[in-house]
């Protein structure tokens, strides 16, 4: 029987949480299973409650307080089997719900499927029509495919969600959209169960209501920003229900417009009002049409309430609209706090880290840069004093290894040279080991400032990409850094292979937030890296932003980068675009089903040896886990 592992996040859950947890107790009673609580500070008593029951198959871990997406996060990490099935702390799954799930899961291309949320037989009001608007769009899902799996009713394949870099926890609502599309991306198929059911115990009033909708409102602006093709919706929520909110702030502002010519004794008055009356009317009818439909399907009356009581969640979503503009005008990125209210009133004091500097790793991977160092690292000091720095020696034959030990900044030095990807997979597996939030790379040539790190940085920050690079082609001086013939060719193809405009395929500049680290940790292009890079990115579902630089000529010395040299990766680029989109992400799970916080390694990927040296000390690494098992101090490869 197929392991499983149960997740379940909690805040303030009441007795709920309670029913819950026995709830999947009574469900996986059969296999090998474990139910994971992640107490994100409640402080109602709910998690104490499971705790005295004192259940075998139950632990609880403390959450990180930073919203619903992170403390999926802990969740995951923790979790040990192959499965991790996720269930909101006010959901109670009915009998062969987790079969159902698993019927799904058989088929190893599908990486996550949902089941079908009840309405309990004892819903209120409000609670029963957000369940009959449920009800609606599951029979729109045509056969038992989707390209949207909510959480809090579902199941997911580990491997797939730890290869797309878990949850973004920068999002409150939404977060499963996001995900579900990465999923799409990464080549994983999405899949409704609709036989296992749950009863979900949605709010139950209309102040409830109408936060809920506004967070969900204002949620999915921030996954639309993420992914514009999904401006039209998906499975789930349709084109015809992403229309409403536009709409309806249209309609609002043409009312505010008529109320202000009314006081000016305009002539226009009376037609403002006419078109904000027609367009409310036309939503009110495409709504009324959707509450028969849901009537006749459900027989619940409260489907009949859809005109009138989605003219509430329209509104909800436009005001959504507009604090959302304005909160980006004023450059404001994505904070869970900012949908999800209910997360921002119990965690205060406990906010995440937005300021990217906190926990920033500086790569700097270097071949024969011994003249170079010294004036590279006084620049990161000087512009990013509060970052950590690790040199990558690429098996430098110059005087490069003498050089380290003088310059204050940790190091490892390689064996055999592996070019400057293997020397950054070294660095992004470093940096993952040790948990950086976010990883800057520049090159040890001097040929990029630090202070553009600091531009870049601002961007990931911000929550605006996943990943910033700094081009010297998107606005350059005049007569300066212009881009090659083969440069050009391979923006293009990266340009339609990726679906976003990319003007420089081989920078050497780049900042990477988290996401992207947990991604790189253990999936990086080796050789000539840049250009595989932002296919690789993109192929994983996440943003890359490009930010215009000024580079310089190197301080010192001749480029590694030879034509014939240059000719190779170009051509391996072109193979890279050719196979990595037909490629399937590989597994790194162990063949009896572990977490891969025991069984995985760096693997095949990592270095075959390196070593790093202070005061004389030595390290050696394993060929199978690619670290060293001894603690130098400011010893880069320190496990």
């Amino acid at each position: 029987m197929t392991p499983v592992s149960f997740v379940v996040p909690a805040l303030d859950g009441g007795p709920r949480l309670r029913r819950t947890v026995a709830a999947l107790r009574r469900e996986a009673a059969a296999r090998p299973h474990e139910i994971i609580i992640v107490d994100d500070g409640s402080v109602d008593g709910s998690v104490q409650a499971v705790r005295q029951r004192h259940w075998p198959d139950v632990r609880v871990i403390a959450g990180p307080r930073r919203g619903a997406a992170a403390a999926l996060n802990a969740g995951f990490r923790d979790a040990r089997f192959p499965i991790v099935c996720q269930v909101d702390q006010d959901v109670t799954v009915r009998s062969g719900w987790l079969d159902a799930l698993l019927r799904a899961l058989d088929d190893p291309a599908v990486g996550a499927v949902q089941g079908r949320y009840v309405v309990p037989a004892r819903a209120r009001f409000w609670a029963r029509v957000m369940g009959r608007d449920i009800d609606l769009r599951y029979e729109r899902l045509a056969g038992r495919a989707t390209d949207h799996v909510c959480t809090g009713n579902a199941a997911y394949r580990a491997t797939a969600v730890h290869q797309t870099g878990l949850f973004d926890e920068t999002l409150g609502y939404g977060y499963d959209n996001d995900m579900s599309y990465r999923l799409a991306r990464a080549g994983y198929a999405l899949a409704f169960a609709p036989d296992a059911r749950a009863d979900h115990y949605w709010r139950d009033s209309m102040r409830g209501y109408f936060a809920q909708q506004f967070g969900v409102g204002y949620g999915r602006l921030d996954v639309v920003r993420r992914h514009p093709r999904r401006l039209r919706g998906d499975a789930v929520s349709g084109p015809f229900m992403m229309l409403h909110a536009p709409l309806m702030l249209a309609a609002l502002l043409l009312a505010l417009a008529a109320a202000i010519a009314a006081a000016l004794a305009g002539e226009a008055a009376r037609l403002l009002l006419a078109a904000s009356a027609s367009i409310i009317a036309v939503l009110s009818l495409e709504r009324s049409i959707a509450a028969i439909r849901a009537w006749r399907l459900t027989s619940d009356s409260a489907a009949l309430t859809f005109p009138a009581t989605h003219l509430v969640r329209d509104i909800a979503w436009a005001w959504a609209i507009v604090v959302w503009m304005f909160r980006h005008i004023a450059g404001r990125g994505s904070h869970p706090t900012h949908s999800m209210r209910r997360t921002a009133a119990r965690v205060a004091g406990s906010e995440p880290r937005t300021d990217a500097t906190e926990r920033i790793l500086v790569l700097i991977p270097a071949f024969n840069e011994a003249e170079n160092l010294p004036l590279v690292i006084d620049d990161v000091r000087r512009d990013l004093p509060r970052a950590s720095v690790l040199i990558i020696n690429d098996a430098s034959t110059d005087a490069t290894a003498e050089l380290l030990p003088r310059l204050g900044a940790n190091w490892l030095t390689l064996p055999q040279r592996l070019g400057i990807g293997g020397a950054l997979r070294a660095g992004m597996r470093y940096a993952r080991r040790h948990g950086y939030d976010v990883v800057a790379r520049m090159d040890g040539d001097g040929q990029h400032r630090a202070r553009d790190l600091a531009r870049l940085l601002r961007t990931i920050a911000r929550g605006r990409a996943d990943a910033a690079l700094g081009s010297r082609y998107l606005a350059p001086p005049r007569g300066r850094h212009k881009p090659r013939v083969s440069q050009r060719a391979l923006a293009v193809c990266l340009s339609a292979m990726t679906g976003r405009r990319v003007t420089d395929p081989t920078s050497g500049l780049w900042v990477f937030g988290r996401r992207a680290v947990r991604l790189l940790g253990s999936q990086h292009p080796d050789g000539y890296p840049e250009p595989e890079l932002r296919l690789l990115l993109s192929r994983h579902g996440l943003v890359v932003r490009e930010r215009p630089v000024v580079a310089r000529e190197r301080l010192a010395g001749r480029t590694s980068l030879t034509p014939a040299r240059a000719a190779v990766a170009f051509a391996r680029t072109v193979l890279a675009l050719m196979v990595v989109p037909l490629r399937r992400t590989p597994e790194v799970w162990s063949a009896g089903g572990g977490c891969g916080r025991s069984t995985r390694s760096c693997g095949s990927s990592a270095p075959p040896r390196s070593s790093c040296s202070r005061s004389g000390g030595t390290a050696s690494t394993s060929r199978r886990t690619g670290w060293a098992s001894t603690i130098r101090p400011r010893c880069c490869c320190s496990a």
